[in-house]
Parts: structure tokens; sequence; C-alpha cells
């Protein structure tokens, strides 16, 4: 292979675009830049997403699946887009050509023949960029002969993590500084975050490795595909990978498949990942956009851009309810985006949020074998802790009962679809509500007395817990049960859902009253997102709380002012399908 090339890409060489508060990228796959055969008319085609994108960067891939690019065709596409004062960068897919058995197929990573061609292609893109992204196929899921033997007794997790930290430093950031000391190497983690440790994502020791980290913020069907991720996982994985590497996360990067069923669903991926406060938004791809089955894609994303563009500036930084996923830690998969879609704004850390006044808890924190005690101590200070009723059954061996509360959950199931709740912290019910259909939840065994009921459903002559709580030191314990079918908790009912959020959102400023699938996103500087998931209008009731009683709308500039509703100070708003709005809290 050719790997000439002394032509560096750098962005101080040329101006770059960009808007007010974020850039936006595109990403070239090796395939699409060999296609240009005539730039002429390339030209002529890159013009439609010119005339509707601000394009401040475009990410050039020199492999993928076995195919490489030439240092003639690199070079003059960087050309092209030089001329344009538009960045460029490198891109390396790290998988190989389809064997015929479906599903990806990422290098192998313990052949030596492999392991220089990977060194050589590196070496190739390093002197061509100041900048390199390795898409996320950066992993391995091998398990030909040499890999098992190298594996030996080890679990195929703690093999992958350990072979692809040393590939990292060995053959791709070591391999790229020797060639050009300059360059800046970037790894990108996928959106699916619960099982990065299974196939050697090290979210670890990586980002200390690499120089940079991107993050996927890609969300399918959530029904009809693989990858069962809501929605909100467009905003969580972004706001996970800022606290993995602070000030070190690149931006976002999403894609139209799958999710083509409602262009809708393709733009909530860019809304989230700018709500999220990403630096950049990186579109797959430029074949995709150039094609006639997603041209549609190319102007809903300029709308978007220009329309968040005009009120990102006015937003502070994303906070949220504290919730910890310890490295390489599973469970619950994607809780925390199911959660994040009843409008109870979320902020995911890899190290226990031992300050934090609220936390929220899922099995995956049942990974950290300290978690109980952690949870004790911040209890002790005053914290309120929610915990899932899979944390309470990972937590049982950890001494759960012994240090926190005597509840256990059982092997018993039940079905149910009304529900009672408590007006007076748990002595008495005060009102029952109905779903629209069954839900399957695990029974929860409690101690009467010890422990209060705040939420039940209800059975046969029997109820069991959907909300315990019960008084630890200065704070408060929860324990949220959780359906066997996450969905199902779009199906609380709304006076259900109202009594949850009120122990999620207990120190947050606003609240909402509404159904399930509204998503609320909470700043800093006293202002907040609503986005309504649901494919129908509906009223919203917004919660006002700590002295505000008025919001400004951030686009039209109005102020709405609440109403006094059972001492509560309420505004109510009718929201529209797919729809934003942004506001900030005033106290009048």
């Amino acid at each position: 292979m050719n790997i000439e090339g002394n032509n560096h890409s750098s962005d101080k060489e040329f101006g770059t675009k960009s808007y007010n508060n974020f850039k936006a990228a595109i990403y070239c796959p090796v395939g699409d830049l060999i296609g240009i055969t005539d730039i002429e008319l390339f030209a002529k085609k890159f013009e439609w997403i010119e005339k509707h994108i601000n394009i401040g960067k475009v990410y050039l891939e020199t492999y993928r699946q076995g195919v490489t690019i030439s240092n003639e065709q690199i070079i003059k596409l960087i050309n092209f887009f030089k001329e344009k004062g538009i960045e460029t960068a490198g891109g390396i897919t790290t998988d190989n050509a389809q064997n015929g058995e479906g599903g990806f197929n990422p290098l192998c990573y313990t052949n030596p023949d492999t392991v220089q061609f990977l060194k050589d292609v590196v070496e190739f893109t390093a002197s061509l960029f100041d900048e390199i992204i390795l898409d996320d196929f950066y992993f391995t899921n091998c398990r030909c002969s040499s890999c098992i033997e190298a594996k030996g007794n080890r679990s195929w997790k703690d093999f992958r993590l350990e072979l692809m930290k040393e590939i990292s430093e060995k053959i791709i950031v070591g391999a790229a500084k020797a060639v050009n000391p300059n360059v800046k190497m970037i790894i990108k983690y996928p959106n699916w975050y619960e099982h990065y440790q299974e196939t050697g994502y090290n979210l670890e020791e990586e980002p200390k490795i690499f120089d940079g980290i991107y993050t996927g913020t890609e969300t399918r069907n959530p029904t009809y595909t693989q990858q069962h991720l809501p929605k909100y996982l467009s905003y969580f994985n972004l706001r996970y990978m800022e606290n993995v590497a602070p000030k070190r996360n690149g931006g976002g990067w999403y894609d139209p498949f799958e999710c083509s069923y409602n262009l809708t669903s393709y733009a909530e991926q860019a809304y989230l990942t700018l709500f999220a406060k990403a630096k950049e938004v990186m579109m797959f791809s430029l074949g995709s956009l150039l094609n006639p089955e997603f041209s549609l894609c190319v102007p809903v994303n300029g709308q978007i851009f220009t329309d968040l563009d005009s009120y990102l500036g006015d937003i502070g930084e994303p906070i949220g309810i504290a919730t910890y996923l310890p490295y390489h830690s599973h469970g619950e998969d994607y809780l925390h985006d199911y959660i994040g879609m009843l409008g109870i704004p979320l902020e995911p850390y890899p190290k226990y949020p031992e300050n934090a006044k609220t936390i929220f808890l899922t099995k995956t924190a049942a990974m950290d074998k300290d978690i109980v005690f952690k949870v004790a101590k911040s209890l002790e200070n005053g914290a309120d802790v929610i915990v899932t009723s899979g944390f309470l059954e990972a937590a049982t061996n950890l001494g759960f009962q012994n240090v926190l509360a005597n509840v256990t959950i059982t092997n018993r199931k039940t079905s149910i679809n009304s529900y009672a709740y408590s007006n007076d912290g748990g002595i008495t019910f005060g009102g029952c509500e109905e779903s629209s259909k069954s839900i399957e939840i695990p029974q929860i065994e409690f101690q009467t007395n010890d422990t209060w009921e705040l939420i039940a459903g209800l059975g046969q002559d029997n109820n069991f817990p959907i909300l315990l709580k019960t008084v630890y030191g200065k704070g408060h314990l929860y324990i949220l049960t959780i359906p066997e079918d996450y969905g199902d908790l779009y199906n609380y009912p709304r006076k259900i859902l109202y009594i949850i959020r009120t122990v999620f959102l207990k120190n947050s400023p606003v609240m909402l009253d509404s159904v399930s699938k509204i998503g609320l996103f909470l700043y800093d500087n006293d202002c907040f997102i609503l986005h309504s998931f649901i494919p129908w209008y509906d009223e919203v009731c917004l919660i006002l709380k700590n002295g505000y009683t008025s919001v400004k709308d951030l686009v039209n500039k109005k102020i709405l002012k609440a109403e006094i509703e059972k001492g509560n100070y309420v505004i109510r708003l009718r929201v529209s399908p797919g729809i934003n709005k942004a506001f900030k809290l005033i106290k009048e």
C-alpha cells in the first residue's frame, strides 16, 4: 500500500465554518470518496448540502472493509474541501470485508499480519491529517483459534479490554504519533454503552491513551430493530461521555438508518445531541446525504441547526439527577433511557456522585462492590437515593438488607393494571388509578412500619410495592419497582408518574405533570427544554418551584405567567409532536 503523503490538513491553515454554538460535520466513508471520479460533478452534488447546511468539517476515511484509498485521491479531496474553507480530518474504520456470517466483522487483533496492516493504515492516515477519528468498529468480537489461545483462562471481557488497550497504545496512537507528533487521535464510542466491555471498548483506560473521544448518539426504531434504544439515549450517552472525558468529547454522531420511518425520529437524534451541548454534530454519511433515499435529511438537518443555534447560546450547562455507571458495568439494559423518557432528566457519571443531593441507581451501579456503603454515606449526609428493583436484587449479596433496609425481591411476578397511592407518607392509600394494559412486575417484600409504600399495584386482596420509602440518616431511600418490560414504564398512569417525578425532582425548580414520553432537559442557568416524543397533541402542566412564577419563551421571547392551583404555580401548555419548547424560569 502507498503510505506516502505530506499534505497535512489542519484548521490552522484555513478558515473554518461553524454555527455560533457548534460545528456541523460530515463523515465520508472511503467507498464514497473513491467513487468521486469527476470532481466537478461531485462539486455540483455537494452544493445540495451546502445550500442547506453550513458545513464546518469533513472526516475523510482512508480504510473500511478491506478497501483503502490512494494517496493521489485523498489529497485531491483534501484540497477540494480546503478550497471551500472546510476543515478536514482523517477517519479509519477497523473492520474486514463481510465473511458471509452476517453481523459485523471487526479485525482480529491477535493476527500479526492484520495488526501490521492496521499499523500501515494508521501511519498512512497520520501522514495526511493532524486529526484522525476511529469509527465505532474499533472493537473485537473475534473468537478464532488465535484469540482463543491468547485469551487463556481469562474471561472474554478481561481479555478483550487488555488486548484493545495494548493495540490502542502501540498500534493506533503510538504508530500515528511516530509519523506525525502533532496528530490528535480520537476514539468514537458507540451508542451501546451497556455492552462496551464485552467487545473490548475500554472506557476507563482508552480515554487516557487517546487525545479525545467522540460519542455515538444514533437511536434506531426502538421496537423494530436489534438495538432497542429509547430516543433519550441520544442525549444520555453524550452526557455520559462528557463526564468520562471532561472537555475532551468532540461531539455526537448520528445517521438515518432504521429511523427513516418518520423524519421526526431522525431529527430527534440531532435535537438531543445538541440539547446535550455537543460541540460538534457529525452526520453519517456523505453517501447517505447525497442518496435520494435520504435526501430530505439534508434540509431537515439544516433547519434544525439554524433553529437550535438561535437559542443554544442562551442555555447553560446540562444538569439532572445524578446516576452512576461504573466503568465496565452493565445491568437493566438502557433503563436510564426509559426513565429519561418519563420527563426525568439524568446526568450520568462513571464515578459515584458522592456530593449529589439526589442519586438514581440501577442494577448497573451494583457492580461496584462498595456501593451499599457509598449509598449509606450519601443518605447519612442528607441525600435522597432512588434505587431500582434490579439494583435491590443485585445488591442483596452486597449487604443491602443488613446495612440499609430489610426489603427483598422475590422470584414471584404479578400482573397489575390498578394502582393505589398514598397522600400521607404511606400510612393509608388516598386514591386509585388504572393503566390501559396489564403490567408484569416483580414482587417485593418489605417490613411493615419500617418501610412505607407510597405507590402499590393492586392484586386480589393484596397489593405489591411500586415505590417504597424509608428514612436513613438525614436522607431518604426509595425503591422503585421496574416492570419486566421496561417500556411498560410508559403505561404507568399520569398520577403515578407524577408521584414518581416528585421523588426524583424534589430539588428541581421545575417538574412535569404529563403522560410519559415528554422529555425535560434542565440547565444550570434556570433554563429548560421540553420535547414531545408522543405522536399526538397533549397538555403538559409545568409545576414551578423555588419561588419561580413565570417562564420566558427563548424563541418568541413571550412571558408565560403561572396560575396558582392547589398551592402550586402551574403553567399549562399544549405540546406538539416532535416540537421543542425552550424556556427560562423567572421570579416576579
